[in-house]
Protein backbone atom coordinates (compact mmCIF):
# COMPACT_ATOMS: atom_id res chain seq x y z
CA UNK A 1 0.00 0.00 0.00
CA UNK A 2 2.57 2.52 0.80
CA UNK A 3 4.15 1.68 -2.63
CA UNK A 4 0.99 1.97 -4.20
CA UNK A 5 0.48 5.71 -2.71
CA UNK A 6 3.76 6.74 -3.51
CA UNK A 7 2.90 6.14 -7.42
CA UNK A 8 -0.20 7.86 -6.80
CA UNK A 9 1.85 10.77 -5.59
CA UNK A 10 4.59 10.95 -7.95
CA UNK A 11 1.63 10.64 -10.78
CA UNK A 12 -0.20 13.25 -9.92
CA UNK A 13 2.80 15.15 -9.70
CA UNK A 14 3.75 14.69 -13.44
CA UNK A 15 0.38 14.99 -14.69
CA UNK A 16 0.75 18.54 -12.86
CA UNK A 17 3.86 19.08 -14.80
CA UNK A 18 2.05 18.89 -17.70
CA UNK A 19 -0.77 20.95 -17.58
CA UNK A 20 -1.62 20.63 -21.63
CA UNK A 21 -1.77 17.44 -22.18
CA UNK A 22 -2.78 16.35 -19.02
CA UNK A 23 -6.18 18.41 -19.78
CA UNK A 24 -6.56 17.56 -23.48
CA UNK A 25 -6.41 13.49 -22.08
CA UNK A 26 -9.15 13.83 -19.69
CA UNK A 27 -11.00 16.00 -22.17
CA UNK A 28 -11.16 13.46 -24.66
CA UNK A 29 -12.24 10.58 -21.51
CA UNK A 30 -14.88 13.00 -20.56
CA UNK A 31 -16.57 12.83 -24.26
CA UNK A 32 -16.08 8.96 -24.40
CA UNK A 33 -16.48 8.01 -20.72
CA UNK A 34 -19.62 10.40 -20.27
CA UNK A 35 -21.10 9.57 -23.29
CA UNK A 36 -21.10 5.91 -22.16
CA UNK A 37 -22.28 6.68 -18.82
CA UNK A 38 -25.24 8.75 -20.91
CA UNK A 39 -26.11 5.75 -22.12
CA UNK A 40 -25.54 2.96 -19.78
CA UNK A 41 -27.90 5.30 -17.05
CA UNK A 42 -30.73 4.94 -19.80
CA UNK A 43 -30.21 0.97 -20.18
CA UNK A 44 -29.74 0.88 -16.41
CA UNK A 45 -32.99 2.59 -15.86
CA UNK A 46 -35.18 1.16 -18.54
CA UNK A 47 -34.01 -2.36 -19.27
CA UNK A 48 -31.33 -4.05 -17.51
CA UNK A 49 -31.00 -3.76 -13.66
CA UNK A 50 -33.55 -1.62 -12.44
CA UNK A 51 -36.80 -3.79 -11.19
CA UNK A 52 -39.78 -1.88 -10.53
CA UNK A 53 -39.83 -0.48 -7.07
CA UNK A 54 -42.24 -3.17 -5.49
CA UNK A 55 -41.44 -6.16 -2.90
CA UNK A 56 -38.97 -9.07 -3.79
CA UNK A 57 -39.82 -8.08 -7.55
CA UNK A 58 -37.86 -11.27 -8.39
CA UNK A 59 -41.23 -13.32 -7.45
CA UNK A 60 -43.17 -11.41 -10.12
CA UNK A 61 -44.37 -12.73 -13.17
CA UNK A 62 -45.22 -10.25 -16.10
CA UNK A 63 -48.36 -12.54 -17.74
CA UNK A 64 -49.26 -11.51 -21.49
CA UNK A 65 -51.32 -13.62 -24.04
CA UNK A 66 -49.75 -14.87 -27.34
CA UNK A 67 -51.46 -15.62 -30.26
CA UNK A 68 -49.38 -18.41 -32.09
CA UNK A 69 -50.80 -17.97 -35.60
CA UNK A 70 -49.59 -14.11 -35.35
CA UNK A 71 -45.76 -13.27 -35.32
CA UNK A 72 -43.85 -10.52 -34.28
CA UNK A 73 -45.70 -8.02 -31.94
CA UNK A 74 -48.71 -8.14 -33.52
CA UNK A 75 -49.11 -11.85 -31.81
CA UNK A 76 -48.92 -10.69 -28.09
CA UNK A 77 -52.11 -9.05 -26.08
CA UNK A 78 -52.57 -8.07 -22.85
CA UNK A 79 -55.48 -9.54 -20.80
CA UNK A 80 -59.43 -9.35 -21.34
CA UNK A 81 -61.28 -8.82 -17.89
CA UNK A 82 -63.20 -11.97 -18.17
CA UNK A 83 -59.65 -14.33 -18.54
CA UNK A 84 -58.06 -12.29 -15.98
CA UNK A 85 -60.63 -13.34 -13.54
CA UNK A 86 -60.81 -16.84 -14.40
CA UNK A 87 -56.10 -16.81 -14.32
CA UNK A 88 -56.52 -14.79 -10.64
CA UNK A 89 -58.89 -17.63 -9.74
CA UNK A 90 -58.09 -21.04 -10.74
CA UNK A 91 -54.63 -20.42 -10.80
CA UNK A 92 -52.25 -22.69 -8.37
CA UNK A 93 -48.83 -21.30 -8.54
CA UNK A 94 -49.58 -17.27 -7.56
CA UNK A 95 -50.43 -16.34 -3.76
CA UNK A 96 -52.15 -13.43 -5.73
CA UNK A 97 -52.70 -12.33 -9.58
CA UNK A 98 -53.77 -8.54 -9.65
CA UNK A 99 -54.29 -6.31 -12.69
CA UNK A 100 -54.54 -2.61 -14.27
CA UNK A 101 -55.36 -0.67 -17.11
CA UNK A 102 -51.94 -0.58 -18.85
CA UNK A 103 -52.51 2.56 -21.51
CA UNK A 104 -53.04 4.42 -18.35
CA UNK A 105 -56.22 7.08 -18.15
CA UNK A 106 -56.84 10.79 -18.42
CA UNK A 107 -58.68 11.47 -15.80
CA UNK A 108 -60.25 14.89 -14.94
CA UNK A 109 -59.86 16.14 -11.14
CA UNK A 110 -62.45 19.55 -11.26
CA UNK A 111 -62.43 21.86 -8.31
CA UNK A 112 -64.26 25.05 -8.13
CA UNK A 113 -65.63 24.67 -11.57
CA UNK A 114 -61.89 24.22 -13.12
CA UNK A 115 -60.88 21.21 -14.70
CA UNK A 116 -56.91 19.64 -14.67
CA UNK A 117 -55.98 16.29 -16.63
CA UNK A 118 -54.42 13.89 -14.18
CA UNK A 119 -53.16 10.58 -15.26
CA UNK A 120 -55.06 7.54 -13.42
CA UNK A 121 -55.48 3.85 -14.05
CA UNK A 122 -57.71 1.03 -13.49
CA UNK A 123 -56.30 -1.58 -10.78
CA UNK A 124 -57.87 -4.56 -9.19
CA UNK A 125 -58.55 -4.41 -5.51
CA UNK A 126 -55.26 -6.62 -4.70
CA UNK A 127 -52.87 -4.47 -6.39
CA UNK A 128 -50.95 -2.78 -3.72
CA UNK A 129 -50.95 -5.64 -1.94
CA UNK A 130 -49.53 -8.26 -4.07
CA UNK A 131 -46.99 -5.29 -5.78
CA UNK A 132 -46.17 -4.95 -1.66
CA UNK A 133 -46.97 -1.16 -1.64
CA UNK A 134 -47.57 -0.35 1.93
CA UNK A 135 -49.22 3.48 1.60
CA UNK A 136 -48.21 6.63 3.16
CA UNK A 137 -51.65 7.58 4.69
CA UNK A 138 -54.28 5.67 4.94
CA UNK A 139 -55.33 2.49 3.59
CA UNK A 140 -55.52 0.93 -0.51
CA UNK A 141 -58.59 -0.69 -1.75
CA UNK A 142 -60.53 -3.26 0.05
CA UNK A 143 -62.38 -6.20 -1.73
CA UNK A 144 -65.76 -5.06 -1.63
CA UNK A 145 -64.89 -1.95 -3.10
CA UNK A 146 -64.26 -3.38 -6.26
CA UNK A 147 -67.22 -4.87 -6.39
CA UNK A 148 -70.38 -3.16 -8.33
CA UNK A 149 -72.01 -0.71 -6.70
CA UNK A 150 -69.23 0.23 -4.30
CA UNK A 151 -68.79 3.39 -2.78
CA UNK A 152 -66.17 4.99 -5.20
CA UNK A 153 -62.92 5.19 -3.50
CA UNK A 154 -58.94 6.22 -4.73
CA UNK A 155 -55.75 6.17 -3.60
CA UNK A 156 -53.49 9.03 -5.26
CA UNK A 157 -49.56 9.48 -5.15
CA UNK A 158 -47.52 11.24 -2.33
CA UNK A 159 -46.96 13.77 -5.55
CA UNK A 160 -51.00 14.56 -5.82
CA UNK A 161 -51.35 14.62 -2.05
CA UNK A 162 -48.44 17.27 -1.73
CA UNK A 163 -49.11 19.48 -4.77
CA UNK A 164 -53.30 19.32 -4.72
CA UNK A 165 -54.44 19.18 -1.31
CA UNK A 166 -51.47 20.74 0.53
CA UNK A 167 -50.10 17.58 2.03
CA UNK A 168 -52.76 18.03 4.63
CA UNK A 169 -53.52 14.21 6.01
CA UNK A 170 -57.12 15.38 7.06
CA UNK A 171 -57.71 15.29 3.00
CA UNK A 172 -58.05 12.02 3.49
CA UNK A 173 -61.44 12.44 4.65
CA UNK A 174 -62.63 15.10 1.86
CA UNK A 175 -63.82 13.76 -1.18
CA UNK A 176 -62.40 15.12 -4.55
CA UNK A 177 -64.33 15.30 -7.90
CA UNK A 178 -63.13 12.95 -10.60
CA UNK A 179 -64.43 12.85 -14.23
CA UNK A 180 -67.76 14.66 -12.15
CA UNK A 181 -68.29 11.99 -9.89
CA UNK A 182 -67.31 12.56 -5.73
CA UNK A 183 -64.65 10.08 -4.50
CA UNK A 184 -62.81 9.42 -1.48
CA UNK A 185 -59.22 9.77 -1.23
CA UNK A 186 -58.28 6.47 1.00
CA UNK A 187 -54.58 6.49 1.01
CA UNK A 188 -51.73 8.01 -0.54
CA UNK A 189 -48.95 5.87 -1.95
CA UNK A 190 -44.93 6.48 -0.98
CA UNK A 191 -43.20 8.96 -3.62
CA UNK A 192 -40.50 6.18 -4.20
CA UNK A 193 -43.58 4.16 -6.25
CA UNK A 194 -44.26 5.91 -9.76
CA UNK A 195 -45.96 1.95 -11.14
CA UNK A 196 -44.66 -0.82 -12.80
CA UNK A 197 -43.79 0.16 -15.99
CA UNK A 198 -41.10 3.26 -17.74
CA UNK A 199 -42.24 6.41 -17.51
CA UNK A 200 -44.88 6.08 -15.49
CA UNK A 201 -46.46 8.86 -13.64
CA UNK A 202 -49.94 7.72 -12.35
CA UNK A 203 -51.95 10.44 -10.12
CA UNK A 204 -54.48 8.42 -9.17
CA UNK A 205 -55.05 4.63 -8.89
CA UNK A 206 -59.17 3.64 -9.33
CA UNK A 207 -60.87 0.28 -8.45
CA UNK A 208 -61.93 -1.89 -11.11
CA UNK A 209 -65.48 -1.22 -10.18
CA UNK A 210 -65.28 2.53 -11.22
CA UNK A 211 -64.38 1.51 -14.62
CA UNK A 212 -68.31 3.36 -16.06
CA UNK A 213 -66.70 6.57 -14.93
CA UNK A 214 -63.60 6.30 -15.72
CA UNK A 215 -63.59 5.06 -18.99
CA UNK A 216 -67.21 4.43 -20.08
CA UNK A 217 -67.79 1.00 -21.97
CA UNK A 218 -68.53 -2.54 -21.32
CA UNK A 219 -64.70 -3.46 -20.80
CA UNK A 220 -65.76 -5.41 -17.88
CA UNK A 221 -68.08 -7.96 -20.02
CA UNK A 222 -66.04 -7.99 -23.33
CA UNK A 223 -63.61 -10.68 -23.90
CA UNK A 224 -62.61 -8.71 -27.64
CA UNK A 225 -61.18 -5.50 -25.24
CA UNK A 226 -57.38 -6.42 -24.37
CA UNK A 227 -56.70 -3.91 -21.69
CA UNK A 228 -54.98 -5.19 -18.58
CA UNK A 229 -51.30 -5.97 -17.52
CA UNK A 230 -51.03 -8.57 -15.28
CA UNK A 231 -48.71 -9.57 -12.55
CA UNK A 232 -48.34 -12.52 -10.75
CA UNK A 233 -46.25 -13.31 -7.25
CA UNK A 234 -44.90 -16.64 -7.24
CA UNK A 235 -45.95 -18.59 -3.74
CA UNK A 236 -43.39 -19.85 -1.74
CA UNK A 237 -41.29 -22.72 -3.69
CA UNK A 238 -42.40 -22.04 -6.91
CA UNK A 239 -40.17 -21.34 -10.09
CA UNK A 240 -41.57 -19.36 -13.05
CA UNK A 241 -41.17 -22.19 -14.88
CA UNK A 242 -43.96 -23.92 -13.33
CA UNK A 243 -45.89 -20.78 -13.57
CA UNK A 244 -45.74 -20.99 -17.32
CA UNK A 245 -46.77 -24.86 -17.13
CA UNK A 246 -50.11 -23.95 -14.74
CA UNK A 247 -50.89 -20.90 -17.25
CA UNK A 248 -50.69 -22.68 -20.45
CA UNK A 249 -53.24 -25.37 -18.64
CA UNK A 250 -55.38 -22.27 -17.92
CA UNK A 251 -55.15 -20.91 -21.35
CA UNK A 252 -56.46 -24.30 -22.58
CA UNK A 253 -59.11 -24.59 -20.72
CA UNK A 254 -60.43 -20.71 -21.78
CA UNK A 255 -59.73 -22.09 -25.48
CA UNK A 256 -61.84 -25.02 -25.32
CA UNK A 257 -64.87 -22.74 -23.30
CA UNK A 258 -64.78 -19.92 -25.25
CA UNK A 259 -63.67 -20.76 -29.03
CA UNK A 260 -64.49 -17.54 -30.42
CA UNK A 261 -62.54 -15.43 -28.54
CA UNK A 262 -59.73 -17.62 -27.29
CA UNK A 263 -58.82 -19.67 -30.20
CA UNK A 264 -55.23 -20.39 -30.64
CA UNK A 265 -54.53 -17.91 -27.31
CA UNK A 266 -51.73 -19.28 -25.02
CA UNK A 267 -50.89 -17.51 -21.62
CA UNK A 268 -47.08 -16.62 -21.28
CA UNK A 269 -45.02 -15.50 -18.15
CA UNK A 270 -42.34 -12.59 -18.12
CA UNK A 271 -39.64 -11.63 -15.50
CA UNK A 272 -41.12 -8.40 -13.89
CA UNK A 273 -39.13 -5.36 -15.40
CA UNK A 274 -40.11 -1.48 -16.34
CA UNK A 275 -40.53 -2.56 -20.02
CA UNK A 276 -43.13 -5.29 -20.45
CA UNK A 277 -41.72 -8.95 -21.56
CA UNK A 278 -42.57 -8.86 -25.33
CA UNK A 279 -41.08 -5.87 -26.02
CA UNK A 280 -37.63 -6.37 -23.69
CA UNK A 281 -35.89 -8.26 -26.41
CA UNK A 282 -36.52 -5.47 -29.47
CA UNK A 283 -35.30 -2.56 -26.56
CA UNK A 284 -32.33 -4.53 -25.88
CA UNK A 285 -30.87 -4.59 -29.60
CA UNK A 286 -31.66 -0.88 -29.39
CA UNK A 287 -30.15 0.01 -26.34
CA UNK A 288 -26.79 -2.25 -27.42
CA UNK A 289 -26.48 -0.71 -30.62
CA UNK A 290 -26.24 2.64 -28.80
CA UNK A 291 -23.47 1.03 -26.21
CA UNK A 292 -21.94 -0.42 -29.50
CA UNK A 293 -21.63 3.48 -30.87
CA UNK A 294 -20.54 5.31 -27.88
CA UNK A 295 -18.16 2.41 -27.05
CA UNK A 296 -16.69 3.17 -30.26
CA UNK A 297 -16.36 7.04 -29.32
CA UNK A 298 -14.38 6.06 -26.18
CA UNK A 299 -12.28 3.50 -28.06
CA UNK A 300 -11.02 6.65 -30.29
CA UNK A 301 -10.46 9.06 -26.77
CA UNK A 302 -8.27 6.13 -25.88
CA UNK A 303 -6.36 5.96 -29.15
CA UNK A 304 -6.08 9.50 -28.85
CA UNK A 305 -4.51 9.14 -25.37
CA UNK A 306 -2.22 6.75 -25.90
CA UNK A 307 -0.46 8.80 -29.08
CA UNK A 308 0.10 11.29 -26.72
CA UNK A 309 1.16 9.36 -23.66
CA UNK A 310 3.26 7.42 -26.39
CA UNK A 311 5.06 10.64 -27.21
CA UNK A 312 5.59 11.96 -23.77
CA UNK A 313 7.23 8.56 -23.22
CA UNK A 314 9.72 9.55 -25.79
CA UNK A 315 10.39 12.66 -23.87
CA UNK A 316 11.07 10.39 -20.73
CA UNK A 317 13.62 8.09 -21.27
CA UNK A 318 16.36 9.79 -19.36
CA UNK A 319 14.00 9.35 -16.32
CA UNK A 320 12.98 5.55 -16.87
CA UNK A 321 16.53 5.11 -17.94
CA UNK A 322 17.94 6.67 -14.15
CA UNK A 323 15.05 4.90 -12.59
CA UNK A 324 16.49 1.22 -14.23
CA UNK A 325 20.20 2.54 -13.33
CA UNK A 326 18.82 2.90 -9.71
CA UNK A 327 17.35 -0.65 -9.71
CA UNK A 328 13.78 -0.63 -10.49
CA UNK A 329 12.54 -3.45 -12.38
CA UNK A 330 10.85 -3.39 -15.68
CA UNK A 331 7.54 -4.25 -13.94
CA UNK A 332 8.31 -1.28 -11.31
CA UNK A 333 8.54 0.87 -14.30
CA UNK A 334 5.27 -0.50 -16.03
CA UNK A 335 3.67 -0.55 -13.03
CA UNK A 336 4.24 3.60 -12.40
CA UNK A 337 3.49 4.54 -16.00
CA UNK A 338 0.34 2.41 -15.59
CA UNK A 339 -0.57 4.34 -12.16
CA UNK A 340 -0.16 7.91 -13.90
CA UNK A 341 -2.63 6.40 -17.42
CA UNK A 342 -5.14 4.61 -14.58
CA UNK A 343 -5.06 8.64 -13.04
CA UNK A 344 -5.95 10.06 -16.29
CA UNK A 345 -8.47 7.71 -16.32
CA UNK A 346 -10.14 8.50 -13.02
CA UNK A 347 -10.01 12.37 -13.48
CA UNK A 348 -11.58 11.64 -17.17
CA UNK A 349 -14.17 9.47 -15.51
CA UNK A 350 -15.52 11.78 -13.05
CA UNK A 351 -15.77 14.79 -15.41
CA UNK A 352 -17.86 11.94 -17.83
CA UNK A 353 -19.56 11.67 -14.95
CA UNK A 354 -20.52 15.59 -14.47
CA UNK A 355 -21.31 15.09 -18.80
CA UNK A 356 -23.68 12.36 -17.80
CA UNK A 357 -25.55 14.38 -15.08
CA UNK A 358 -26.31 17.03 -17.67
CA UNK A 359 -26.57 15.39 -20.67
CA UNK A 360 -28.68 12.70 -18.93
CA UNK A 361 -32.18 15.20 -18.00
CA UNK A 362 -31.68 16.42 -21.96
CA UNK A 363 -32.83 12.78 -23.21
CA UNK A 364 -36.26 12.88 -21.40
CA UNK A 365 -36.95 15.52 -22.88
CA UNK A 366 -37.01 14.33 -26.43
CA UNK A 367 -39.93 12.30 -25.16
CA UNK A 368 -42.99 14.37 -27.26
CA UNK A 369 -44.91 16.03 -24.74
CA UNK A 370 -48.51 14.13 -26.11
CA UNK A 371 -46.96 11.08 -24.29
CA UNK A 372 -48.15 10.85 -20.32
CA UNK A 373 -44.18 9.12 -19.50
CA UNK A 374 -41.53 11.36 -17.60
CA UNK A 375 -38.13 10.27 -17.94
CA UNK A 376 -36.23 10.01 -14.66
CA UNK A 377 -32.76 9.11 -15.43
CA UNK A 378 -31.17 8.87 -11.78
CA UNK A 379 -27.69 8.06 -10.79
CA UNK A 380 -27.50 5.63 -9.13
CA UNK A 381 -24.58 3.22 -7.49
CA UNK A 382 -24.45 1.20 -10.57
CA UNK A 383 -24.06 3.77 -13.09
CA UNK A 384 -21.26 5.11 -10.59
CA UNK A 385 -19.53 1.50 -10.36
CA UNK A 386 -19.68 1.64 -14.76
CA UNK A 387 -18.02 5.11 -14.83
CA UNK A 388 -15.52 3.60 -12.35
CA UNK A 389 -14.86 0.48 -14.08
CA UNK A 390 -14.96 2.29 -17.37
CA UNK A 391 -12.44 4.63 -16.06
CA UNK A 392 -10.03 1.94 -14.96
CA UNK A 393 -10.32 0.12 -17.75
CA UNK A 394 -10.10 3.08 -20.37
CA UNK A 395 -6.67 3.35 -17.74
CA UNK A 396 -5.24 0.71 -18.56
CA UNK A 397 -6.10 -0.01 -22.33
CA UNK A 398 -4.43 3.40 -23.39
CA UNK A 399 -1.21 3.33 -20.64
CA UNK A 400 -0.53 0.03 -21.03
CA UNK A 401 1.26 0.58 -24.86
CA UNK A 402 3.35 3.39 -23.47
CA UNK A 403 4.44 1.78 -20.39
CA UNK A 404 5.57 -1.03 -22.15
CA UNK A 405 7.41 1.05 -24.33
CA UNK A 406 8.89 3.11 -22.11
CA UNK A 407 9.93 0.20 -20.03
CA UNK A 408 11.59 -1.26 -22.89
CA UNK A 409 15.37 0.05 -22.30
CA UNK A 410 18.82 -0.74 -23.58
CA UNK A 411 20.20 1.06 -20.30
CA UNK A 412 24.15 0.67 -21.09
CA UNK A 413 23.39 2.35 -24.90
CA UNK A 414 21.07 5.14 -23.65
CA UNK A 415 22.92 5.90 -21.11
CA UNK A 416 26.26 6.32 -23.40
CA UNK A 417 24.54 7.78 -25.85
CA UNK A 418 22.26 10.42 -24.04
CA UNK A 419 19.58 9.83 -26.55
CA UNK A 420 16.64 7.23 -26.58
CA UNK A 421 17.52 6.21 -30.38
CA UNK A 422 15.13 7.26 -33.53
CA UNK A 423 14.20 5.13 -36.43
CA UNK A 424 11.00 3.83 -38.22
CA UNK A 425 10.14 1.81 -35.93
CA UNK A 426 9.54 3.80 -33.05
CA UNK A 427 6.73 5.50 -34.79
CA UNK A 428 5.31 2.41 -35.90
CA UNK A 429 2.85 2.23 -32.91
CA UNK A 430 1.24 5.68 -32.96
CA UNK A 431 1.20 5.77 -36.88
CA UNK A 432 -1.20 2.70 -36.32
CA UNK A 433 -3.47 4.42 -33.66
CA UNK A 434 -3.45 7.40 -35.75
CA UNK A 435 -4.76 5.38 -38.69
CA UNK A 436 -7.19 3.17 -36.53
CA UNK A 437 -8.66 6.56 -34.94
CA UNK A 438 -9.17 7.87 -38.56
CA UNK A 439 -11.13 4.12 -39.52
CA UNK A 440 -12.93 4.39 -36.45
CA UNK A 441 -14.07 8.27 -37.05
CA UNK A 442 -14.94 7.17 -40.50
CA UNK A 443 -17.00 4.56 -39.47
CA UNK A 444 -19.18 6.95 -36.83
CA UNK A 445 -19.38 9.49 -39.61
CA UNK A 446 -21.06 7.23 -41.98
CA UNK A 447 -23.08 6.05 -39.60
CA UNK A 448 -23.94 9.42 -38.55
CA UNK A 449 -24.45 10.64 -42.13
CA UNK A 450 -26.92 7.49 -43.35
CA UNK A 451 -28.96 8.16 -40.18
CA UNK A 452 -29.55 11.78 -40.85
CA UNK A 453 -30.27 11.32 -44.45
CA UNK A 454 -32.81 8.31 -42.90
CA UNK A 455 -34.05 11.17 -41.21
CA UNK A 456 -34.68 13.69 -43.74
CA UNK A 457 -36.01 11.02 -46.22
CA UNK A 458 -38.65 10.08 -43.26
CA UNK A 459 -39.63 14.11 -43.32
CA UNK A 460 -40.03 13.54 -46.90
CA UNK A 461 -42.42 11.18 -47.05
CA UNK A 462 -45.77 11.84 -47.94
CA UNK A 463 -48.20 10.75 -44.58
CA UNK A 464 -51.51 10.96 -46.80
CA UNK A 465 -52.48 14.11 -44.29
CA UNK A 466 -51.73 17.67 -44.21
CA UNK A 467 -50.38 18.23 -40.76
CA UNK A 468 -49.41 22.37 -41.20
CA UNK A 469 -50.88 24.45 -38.94
CA UNK A 470 -53.65 21.97 -37.56
CA UNK A 471 -54.39 21.92 -34.19
CA UNK A 472 -55.99 19.09 -32.02
CA UNK A 473 -57.60 19.02 -28.75
CA UNK A 474 -59.09 15.92 -27.36
CA UNK A 475 -62.19 15.69 -24.95
CA UNK A 476 -64.40 12.87 -23.44
CA UNK A 477 -67.93 13.46 -22.41
CA UNK A 478 -68.72 10.07 -22.29
CA UNK A 479 -66.44 10.21 -18.70
CA UNK A 480 -69.05 12.82 -17.17
CA UNK A 481 -72.25 10.65 -18.01
CA UNK A 482 -73.27 12.14 -21.40
CA UNK A 483 -75.74 10.27 -23.04
CA UNK A 484 -75.20 9.99 -27.07
CA UNK A 485 -78.11 12.44 -28.00
CA UNK A 486 -76.52 15.43 -25.45
CA UNK A 487 -72.86 14.48 -26.79
CA UNK A 488 -73.42 14.57 -30.02
CA UNK A 489 -75.32 17.91 -29.15
CA UNK A 490 -71.97 19.43 -27.23
CA UNK A 491 -69.74 18.11 -30.00
CA UNK A 492 -71.82 19.94 -32.57
CA UNK A 493 -71.76 23.20 -30.30
CA UNK A 494 -67.96 22.97 -30.01
CA UNK A 495 -67.56 22.46 -33.80
CA UNK A 496 -69.71 25.61 -34.79
CA UNK A 497 -68.01 27.77 -32.15
CA UNK A 498 -64.39 26.53 -33.18
CA UNK A 499 -65.43 26.73 -37.18
CA UNK A 500 -66.20 30.81 -36.16
CA UNK A 501 -62.64 31.65 -35.25
CA UNK A 502 -61.05 33.63 -36.64
CA UNK A 503 -58.40 32.17 -39.18
CA UNK A 504 -59.77 28.33 -39.20
CA UNK A 505 -61.21 27.19 -42.39
CA UNK A 506 -62.52 23.94 -41.43
CA UNK A 507 -62.99 21.93 -38.32
CA UNK A 508 -64.49 18.24 -37.79
CA UNK A 509 -64.02 15.46 -35.26
CA UNK A 510 -62.70 12.04 -34.90
CA UNK A 511 -62.24 9.52 -32.31
CA UNK A 512 -58.37 8.65 -33.62
CA UNK A 513 -55.93 10.63 -35.11
CA UNK A 514 -53.62 9.00 -37.95
CA UNK A 515 -50.18 7.29 -36.77
CA UNK A 516 -51.24 7.11 -32.92
CA UNK A 517 -50.95 3.93 -31.39
CA UNK A 518 -54.73 3.25 -30.49
CA UNK A 519 -56.18 1.63 -33.27
CA UNK A 520 -59.67 -0.47 -33.51
CA UNK A 521 -60.27 -3.46 -35.67
CA UNK A 522 -64.08 -4.38 -36.48
CA UNK A 523 -64.70 -7.11 -39.15
CA UNK A 524 -66.87 -7.05 -42.04
CA UNK A 525 -68.86 -9.26 -44.77
CA UNK A 526 -68.93 -7.66 -48.40
CA UNK A 527 -72.26 -8.65 -50.34
CA UNK A 528 -72.53 -11.64 -52.42
CA UNK A 529 -69.17 -13.37 -51.31
CA UNK A 530 -69.15 -16.57 -50.34
CA UNK A 531 -69.95 -17.94 -46.74
CA UNK A 532 -66.60 -18.56 -44.88
CA UNK A 533 -65.48 -22.26 -44.57
CA UNK A 534 -65.56 -23.55 -40.59
CA UNK A 535 -62.61 -22.05 -39.12
CA UNK A 536 -61.83 -19.11 -41.63
CA UNK A 537 -61.09 -15.73 -40.00
CA UNK A 538 -63.70 -12.79 -40.96
CA UNK A 539 -61.92 -10.05 -42.51
CA UNK A 540 -61.24 -6.91 -40.72
CA UNK A 541 -59.90 -3.22 -41.03
CA UNK A 542 -59.24 -0.53 -38.81
CA UNK A 543 -62.11 1.20 -38.45
CA UNK A 544 -62.16 5.78 -37.45
CA UNK A 545 -65.62 7.18 -36.82
CA UNK A 546 -65.01 10.90 -38.11
CA UNK A 547 -67.53 13.87 -38.73
CA UNK A 548 -68.45 15.55 -41.56
CA UNK A 549 -65.88 17.44 -43.41
CA UNK A 550 -62.80 15.39 -41.61
CA UNK A 551 -61.17 14.87 -44.73
CA UNK A 552 -60.70 18.44 -45.93
CA UNK A 553 -59.75 19.44 -42.15
CA UNK A 554 -56.65 16.58 -42.50
CA UNK A 555 -55.89 17.58 -45.92
CA UNK A 556 -56.69 13.98 -46.81
CA UNK A 557 -57.60 14.08 -50.63
CA UNK A 558 -60.18 11.89 -52.14
CA UNK A 559 -59.85 10.00 -55.27
CA UNK A 560 -63.47 9.17 -55.69
CA UNK A 561 -67.07 9.90 -54.06
CA UNK A 562 -67.14 13.18 -51.53
CA UNK A 563 -66.44 13.49 -47.88
CA UNK A 564 -69.48 12.57 -45.34
CA UNK A 565 -72.35 15.35 -45.40
CA UNK A 566 -74.60 16.66 -42.28
CA UNK A 567 -77.67 14.53 -43.71
CA UNK A 568 -75.12 10.99 -44.08
CA UNK A 569 -72.47 11.10 -42.16
CA UNK A 570 -72.63 7.56 -41.56
CA UNK A 571 -71.37 6.79 -37.80
CA UNK A 572 -70.39 9.68 -36.73
CA UNK A 573 -67.93 10.66 -33.97
CA UNK A 574 -69.07 10.59 -30.58
CA UNK A 575 -71.36 7.33 -30.66
CA UNK A 576 -71.47 4.66 -28.27
CA UNK A 577 -69.68 2.14 -29.53
CA UNK A 578 -66.74 1.07 -27.76
CA UNK A 579 -63.96 2.69 -27.51
CA UNK A 580 -60.73 3.72 -25.14
CA UNK A 581 -60.40 7.37 -25.83
CA UNK A 582 -62.59 10.32 -26.60
CA UNK A 583 -62.82 12.19 -30.16
CA UNK A 584 -60.58 15.06 -30.70
CA UNK A 585 -61.74 18.28 -31.92
CA UNK A 586 -59.32 18.75 -35.84
CA UNK A 587 -59.17 22.74 -36.49
CA UNK A 588 -57.12 22.95 -39.98
CA UNK A 589 -56.20 26.05 -41.90
CA UNK A 590 -57.53 25.02 -44.85
CA UNK A 591 -54.24 25.93 -47.08
CA UNK A 592 -54.55 24.29 -50.42
CA UNK A 593 -52.30 21.45 -51.51
CA UNK A 594 -49.89 21.69 -54.78
CA UNK A 595 -51.96 21.78 -58.33
CA UNK A 596 -50.76 18.18 -58.79
CA UNK A 597 -52.44 16.92 -55.84
CA UNK A 598 -55.91 16.78 -55.15
CA UNK A 599 -57.32 20.14 -53.19
CA UNK A 600 -58.27 20.37 -49.69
Amino acid sequence: MNAFMQDVRYGLRMLSKNPGSTAVVVLSLALGIGANTTIFSVVNYSLLFRPPAVDEPSRLVDVWMHNVKRSGFDGYFPLNFPDFVYYRDHNSVFSGLTAYAGDGLTVVWSRDGQGEALQGTLVSANYFSVLGIRPELGRTFLPEEDQPGAEPAVVVSHAFWRRHLGGDPAALSRPIMLNGHACAVVGVIPDSFHGVLIGATMDVWAPMSLQPWISPGSYLSSRDSYWLEAYGRLKPGVSRRQAQADLQVLSKQLAAAYPAADKDMGALGYPATLVPGPYRGFVSVITAALMAVVGLVLLIACANAANLLLAQASRRWREMAVRAAMGAGRWRLVRQALTESVLLGCLGGAAGLLFAALAAPLLSRLVPPSIPVALQIPIDWRVLAFTLAAAVIAGVAFGLAPALRASRLDLASSLKAGTPGSGPSKSRLRSFLVTSQVAVCLVLLVGAGLCLRSLLNARSIDPGFDARNALVASIDVQSFGYHEARGRLLYQNLLDRVSALPGVLSASLADLLPLTPSERVESFTLEGSPARRPGEPEPAVQDVSVAPGYFRTMGIPLLRGRDFTARRPGRAAGGDHQRRYGPSILAGPGSPRPANRAGR
